[in-house]
C-alpha cells in the first residue's frame, strides 16, 4: 500500500508537471482541429506529432499523444455534424441523425450531446482501463513465449478480419508487415537478413519513418487527387448547447450501454472506434421502441455512436499496455512511442514504471475533463477550420513528416524510407488492401517471431508443444469463436427469416 501511494504521489507530480500540462491542452486543440479536417485521424495524427516526442520525457509525450487521440476521436463529428462529412471513420455513424438534426435547425443540441456524450465515453473507459489494465498485468505476469505467441497471433488474425471484405487481402497485408520487421539482425542468433547491401537496415526497418509514410504520406496522396467543395453554412449555428440534466437523465441507460459496447470493443484488438461506434448504433436502434425514427435527425443516432468510439480509447489502451499488443492502429502508432522511450509495455512495465502507469490513468481523466472547455471554444471556429483548402493542409502535413523524420533519424536514409513508404502505401490502398492489418503486423512482427522461436525451443521442437499451456489454449478458443461467430450468426439469422 505504501509503495502504491508513493507511485500514485509520483504519478500526480509527473503529470501537473507545466510541461507535461501544456503539452496535453496542445495536444487537445491539434486533435480537434486534425478530427475536424475531413480524410485525417487519429492514426495520421499521432504518427506526425510521434517524431517530435523523441527527445522527451516520457510522460509529457505520452500526454501529448493521448490527448491527440482522445481529441481526434471526438473531433471528426463536429465536421459530421454540420457538414455531413465525418471527419473520422469513427464519426461515419454520427451523420445518419447528427447532419440531419443540423439541417433541422438544431445544430447547436447536437454538437452539444456529440460533445457530452464523447467526454462520458472518455471516462468510463478511462475508469475501465485503470481497473482492467492492473488485473490483466497480473494475469500476464504468467505469460510466457507461447502465450505471446498465441496473443500475437490472436491480435493479428483478429485486425485481418474485421480490415474488410476481403480477408485474403487483410491476409496479405499482415503478412507484409510481418516481412518488414524481419529486415535487419535477428533477434534470436544475431544472423543479417535482408540488408540489400544497406548498413542503415542493421536495425531493420526504420518505426517511425515507415509508419509516417504509411499513415500520413499515403493519406496525404489519397487527399491530393481530391478536391473538396468548401461548405458554407450558418457560424451562429456552430454554438454548442450542453443537453440539460433531465435530457441525460433519460438517456442514461443507452449512455451506460454504448459505453459498454465501446469499451468492450475497444480491448478486442483490431476493432476499433468505427466499429464501436456502429455497432452501438445498431443496438440502440434494435432496442428502442421506435427504431423507424432513427436516420430523422433524433439524440440517441447522436449519443450511442458518439459515447461508444470514444470508449473505445480506453479500452483499446487495456492489450496495448498489458500485453503489448495494440488494440487499434492508432494504439499501434502509441506503441511507437513507448518503444521510442525505451519502455516496453506489458506486466514488466507496470512493477517497473507504476508512477508511469499512474499518470496515464490519471491523464485520461483530465483530458476528457479539460476537452470539455477546449471543445465548446473549437467548435466555434469550426467553420473556419474546414474552410482551410487542402493547397495549404497537404503541404504542411508532409513539410511536418519531413521533419519529424529527420529530427529522428538524423539522414536522409529516413526520409528515403517514409516517401517510398508512402508511395507504397498509396498503391497498397488504391490496389484495395487495408492499412490496419500491415500496420499492426509491422508492429507485432518482431514480439509473434521471438516468441515462436522460442516456443520451439521451450517445446523442444515439439509442433503440438508449442500450443499446448493452458492459458494459449484459451486464448485460441476465444480467437476460434471470434472467427467462427459471424458466420455462424448470419446463417442462423438467414434460416429464421427463410422461416
Amino acid at each position: 500500500m505504501p509503495g502504491d501511494l508513493t507511485a500514485l504521489a509520483a504519478g500526480l507530480a509527473n503529470l501537473f508537471d507545466p510541461l507535461s500540462l501544456l503539452l496535453l491542452v496542445g495536444g487537445i486543440v491539434l486533435g480537434l482541429v486534425i478530427g475536424i479536417l475531413p480524410g485525417l485521424g487519429p492514426p495520421i495524427a499521432i504518427a506526425v506529432a510521434l517524431p517530435f516526442t523523441f527527445y522527451m520525457d516520457a510522460v509529457p509525450s505520452l500526454m501529448l499523444l493521448l490527448a491527440i487521440y482522445s481529441a481526434a476521436t471526438y473531433g471528426g463529428s463536429i465536421s459530421a455534424i454540420a457538414l455531413g462529412i465525418p471527419g473520422t471513420g469513427s464519426a461515419m455513424a454520427t451523420v445518419l441523425d447528427g447532419h440531419r438534426m443540423f439541417k433541422n435547425g438544431q445544430g447547436g443540441e447536437a454538437l452539444g450531446l456529440s460533445l457530452t456524450a464523447s467526454i462520458i465515453g472518455g471516462l468510463f473507459s478511462a475508469l475501465a482501463l485503470a481497473v482492467l489494465a492492473p488485473f490483466l498485468a497480473s494475469v500476464a505476469v504468467q505469460f510466457g513465449p507461447r502465450e505471446y505467441l498465441a496473443i500475437s497471433v490472436f491480435g493479428l488474425l483478429v485486425v485481418v478480419r474485421v480490415a474488410g471484405d476481403d480477408w485474403v487481402k487483410g491476409m496479405i497485408a499482415a503478412a507484409i508487415g510481418l516481412f518488414l520487421t524481419t529486415w535487419g539482425v535477428d533477434p534470436v542468433n544475431g544472423t543479417t537478413r535482408y540488408l540489400f547491401g544497406s548498413w542503415h537496415l542493421y536495425e531493420g526497418m526504420p518505426f517511425v519513418p515507415f509508419l509516417l509514410g504509411i499513415f500520413a504520406v499515403s493519406e496525404m496522396f489519397i487527399q491530393a487527387e481530391h478536391n473538396l467543395r468548401a461548405s458554407k453554412f450558418d457560424s451562429d449555428s456552430l454554438r454548442a448547447r450542453l443537453p440539460s440534466l433531465p435530457v441525460l437523465n433519460r438517456l442514461k441507460g443507452l449512455i451506460f450501454r454504448s459505453s459498454a459496447i465501446g469499451t468492450i470493443i475497444g480491448v478486442i484488438p483490431g476493432e476499433g472506434a468505427a466499429v464501436g461506434a456502429f455497432f452501438s448504433y445498431s443496438e440502440a436502434k434494435r432496442r428502442s421502441d421506435a427504431p423507424e425514427k432513427f436516420g430523422t435527425g433524433i439524440p440517441e443516432g447522436i449519443v450511442a455512436p458518439e459515447t461508444a468510439n470514444n470508449a473505445t480509447i480506453g479500452g483499446a489502451l487495456v492489450p496495448t499496455l498489458t500485453l503489448g499488443v495494440p488494440g487499434s492502429p492508432a494504439a499501434a502508432v502509441l506503441l511507437g512511442a513507448f518503444l521510442i522511450q525505451g519502455l516496453v509495455p506489458g506486466p514488466k512495465l507496470f512493477a517497473d514504471r507504476p508512477d508511469l502507469m499512474y499518470s496515464i490513468f490519471l491523464g485520461l481523466f483530465v483530458i476528457n475533463i479539460l476537452m470539455i472547455f477546449i471543445g465548446l471554444v473549437t467548435i466555434r471556429f469550426a467553420a473556419k477550420i474546414v474552410a482551410i483548402p487542402s493547397q495549404i493542409v497537404i503541404p504542411s502535413v508532409l513539410i511536418l513528416c519531413f521533419l519529424g523524420t529527420y529530427s529522428v533519424t538524423g539522414d536522409l536514409f529516413g526520409i528515403l524510407v517514409m516517401i517510398l513508404a508512402g508511395i507504397f502505401g498509396y498503391l497498397f490502398r488504391k490496389l484495395g488492401f487495408p492499412i490496419a492489418p500491415l500496420s499492426i503486423g509491422f508492429v507485432l512482427g518482431e514480439i509473434l517471431e521471438t516468441a515462436l522461436r522460442q516456443s520451439f525451443v521451450v517445446s523442444s521442437g515439439n509442433l503440438v508443444g508449442v500450443f499446448n499451456t493452458p492459458i494459449a489454449l484459451t486464448i485460441y478458443g476465444i480467437l476460434l469463436a471470434t472467427i467462427l461467430w459471424e458466420p455462424i450468426t448470419k446463417r442462423l439469422l438467414k434460416g429464421k427469416t427463410s422461416k
